[in-house]
């Protein structure tokens, strides 16, 4: 985990060098105060409303997944449970060293659902691919609907029909794995400590299937990815609206083609926030639609911010409503890692 977060301050460090050789800090708080603060108020606020659809969309993914124990209508905080976890998970991702909150959400749910840790990591897996395959999708339909400015850098293209390849090749293995995976250890009838491994790995197999219901119930899945498509179209016009508030006029296929480079290079290891590599990715993706670097580096700021600003406190807060902490989530994953 030590070694990881290095990794991510390393390459942030070199982009920030990169990016403020290029661009001013005086441009940027010039930009920042000719701004129209009523758009980047909006801005903010549907990163709210992003966030909370991606708590619903998890949580339609989670009701497929079998649970041993149904969940206590009195119980307050078991309500709230799928959204305090996603929550947590992208204050994990934005603010915590190494980007485990995908893990620490993922242990939050399965310790008060009670449900395989393995399982809950299955429906993350599956929403990631969802995710990556519906970005594609939508960068396709900029680039050949929507009006576009030039021809984009080879670089954009080459890596959206990577992305995609891997995303759908992604969702057929799990969908594969769904269907393969044996249904219980049980099946395994070797004796001996080569059995015993067996079906420990196979128990664990089994758990992680358990957490692909939803590629075998359709309309689950159709729901799944109406919601993504919603989240993020939502997302590009957040965008749209942010860098607008700058004083640019975006195309709407700008908006998209940001929303899903930016996305894809969020991923990589970086410092806290994505420093570096989310104003960088800006920078690069919008200079073709004729924004200028102050300008998106000063809305990919905005973004950055509005995120963070509402995954601290209300991740925070969830934690505290699970009756959990984040030295106990830790030791849960030094534990699930080491």
């Amino acid at each position: 985990m030590r070694k990881r977060f290095l990794i991510g301050i390393s390459i942030s460090a070199v982009l920030l060098v990169l990016l403020f050789r290029k661009v001013e800090l005086g441009e940027v708080a010039e930009a920042f105060a000719t701004a129209a603060p009523m758009g980047i108020a909006i801005a903010v606020l549907m990163h709210l409303v992003v966030l909370s659809m991606k708590a619903a969309r998890w949580a339609v993914v989670l009701r497929a997944l079998p649970h041993p124990e149904p969940p206590d209508p009195a119980d307050r905080a078991r309500r709230w449970l799928v959204f305090d976890a996603l929550f947590f998970g992208y204050f994990g991702n934005y603010v915590l060293p190494a980007k485990l909150g995908e893990l620490g959400r993922s242990i939050l749910y399965s310790r008060r659902a009670k449900v395989p840790l393995s399982s809950v990591l299955a429906t993350i897996l599956f929403e990631r691919f969802l995710d990556a395959a519906t970005l594609v999708g939508l960068f396709y339909v900029a680039v050949w609907v929507l009006p576009l400015p030039e021809a984009l850098p080879d670089w954009v293209t080459l890596s959206a029909r990577i992305v995609g390849s891997l995303a759908i090749a992604g969702l057929a293995g799990l969908w594969l794995l769904s269907r393969w995976l044996p249904p219980s250890a049980e099946t395994i009838q070797i004796g001996g400590p080569v059995g015993k491994v067996l079906r420990i790995v196979v128990g664990v197999a089994t758990t992680f299937r358990s957490g692909l219901t939803v590629l075998r119930e359709p309309v689950t899945a159709l729901k799944a990815t109406a919601w993504t498509l919603a989240i993020w179209v939502l997302e590009a016009v957040s965008v749209l609206i942010c860098v607008e508030a700058f004083g640019v006029d975006l195309m709407a296929s700008g908006a998209v083609i940001q929303t899903a480079v930016s996305s894809f290079a969020i991923a990589a290891p970086s410092a806290p926030g994505g420093l570096g590599i989310h104003p960088g990715g800006t920078v690069l993706t919008l200079a073709p639609f004729g924004v200028s670097e102050s300008a998106a580096t000063a809305a990919s700021l905005v973004v950055t911010f509005s995120v963070v600003m509402w995954v601290v406190p209300l991740g925070l807060f969830g934690l505290l409503r699970q009756g959990t902490s984040t030295a106990q989530l830790r030791a849960d994953l030094d534990a699930v890692t080491s």
